[in-house]
C-alpha cells in the first residue's frame, strides 16, 4: 500500500528547504505554501516552487500536515515556539539542521504533533541539481519514538534515501564530522586550486590535474582509513614539508598555516617523528 500523500508547508525557501521541498513533490506530496522572508528566497519559492503560495510562519504551519523547518540553526529555537502555536497532533514537524537534535522541536511535541530532527548529509548550492542529489543521500535522524522513526524512514526511503539514526547526545558531534568532512575539505581543495594555478599559470589546467587525484584519494581514504594517507607528512620526509612550507609562504601565504596544521595531523596519525619535530621547531 502506498503511503499517503501530504500537504507541505516549507519554512524557509532557502537552498535546503526548497530543494527538500521540490524533492517530496517529485515523490507526490504537495508544497502547499512557503515562509521566503526575502527577494532571494520568494524567487526561488516562485521558480522552484511554483504551486506554493507565500505566507507566514501562521499561515504555513497552519494548513500543512507535514511542516519542514529549514533555517538557520541559531534561529530555530524561536521558529519551534511559534510553530507549536499553530500544530497539533496529526501533524509532523521536521527539522533539517545538522547541529541540533529532536528535543528542540519540544514546545511542538508538547501539542501532540510528531516531532522529527532529519538532517541531509548533502550540500546545496541553491540549484535545480540538489534536488538530484538528494537521491541516494543518508540522513542523519534523531527521533524520541518508534512511530517517528517509521515515518522517518518511509519520508527519507521516499526521496531514495536512507535514514542513520543519531542519539540525542550525540548529534554535536555528528555536526562537528560533517562540517570537518565537507566544510574543510572545501577549503583545503579551494587553496589546493589556487596554489596550483599559481603554479601553471592558469586555473582550468589547476582543476584538470587535482580532480582524478583528489576523487583517487578521497575513495581510497573512505575505503582503507589512516593506511592510505600518503605524500611527504605520511613519509615522514620532513624536508619535503619545510620546502613546501617555504614556497607556500612566497607564493600564497594564507594557504601556509592549513598545510602545516593538516602535516601535523597526517604525521599524528601516521607516526612520523621529522615531521613533528620540524613544525615544532617552526612554532607550526
Amino acid at each position: 500500500m502506498a503511503a499517503p500523500r501530504l500537504s507541505v508547508g516549507v519554512i524557509s525557501a532557502g537552498a535546503v528547504g526548497v530543494a527538500v521541498g521540490a524533492a517530496l513533490e517529485r515523490v507526490g506530496h504537495r508544497v502547499r505554501a512557503v515562509v521566503a522572508p526575502s527577494a532571494a528566497s520568494a524567487t526561488r519559492a516562485r521558480l522552484r516552487l511554483p504551486g506554493a503560495r507565500v505566507g507566514d510562519i501562521a499561515d504555513v504551519a497552519g494548513h500543512a500536515e507535514l511542516i519542514l523547518l529549514a533555517v538557520p540553526d541559531p534561529a530555530l529555537p524561536a521558529v519551534a515556539e511559534e510553530v507549536a502555536r499553530h500544530v497539533g497532533p496529526g501533524r509532523i514537524v521536521v527539522h533539517v539542521a545538522g547541529a541540533l537534535g529532536r528535543a528542540v522541536l519540544d514546545p511542538v511535541a508538547l501539542t501532540g504533533a510528531m516531532t522529527i530532527a532529519a538532517h541531509p548529509a548533502m550540500t546545496f548550492a541553491g540549484v535545480a541539481a540538489d534536488v538530484d542529489r538528494l537521491a541516494g543521500c543518508h540522513w542523519g535522524v534523531t527521533v524520541g519514538d518508534d512511530l517517528s522513526r517509521t515515518v522517518a524512514e518511509l519520508l527519507i526511503g521516499e526521496l531514495g534515501g536512507r535514514a542513520v539514526l543519531i542519539p540525542e547526545r550525540s548529534r554535536t558531534l555528528y555536526h562537528a564530522a560533517m562540517a570537518h568532512g565537507a566544510n574543510h575539505l572545501g577549503a583545503v581543495v579551494g587553496d589546493a586550486v589556487r596554489i596550483l594555478a599559481e603554479a601553471v599559470g592558469d586555473r582550468g589546467p589547476a582543476v584538470d590535474l587535482l580532480a582524478p587525484l583528489l576523487s583517487a584519494s578521497l575513495d581510497n581514504v573512505l575505503r582503507y582509513g589512516d593506511s592510505a594517507l600518503t605524500g611527504p607528512a605520511a613519509r615522514d620526509d620532513a624536508a619535503a614539508v619545510a620546502a613546501h612550507l617555504r614556497e607556500l609562504e612566497r607564493a600564497v601565504p594564507g594557504a601556509a598555516p592549513g598545510y602545516a596544521t593538516l602535516a601535523r595531523r597526517i604525521a599524528q596519525l601516521r607516526g612520523c617523528p621529522e615531521v613533528l619535530r620540524l613544525l615544532d621547531a617552526e612554532g607550526r
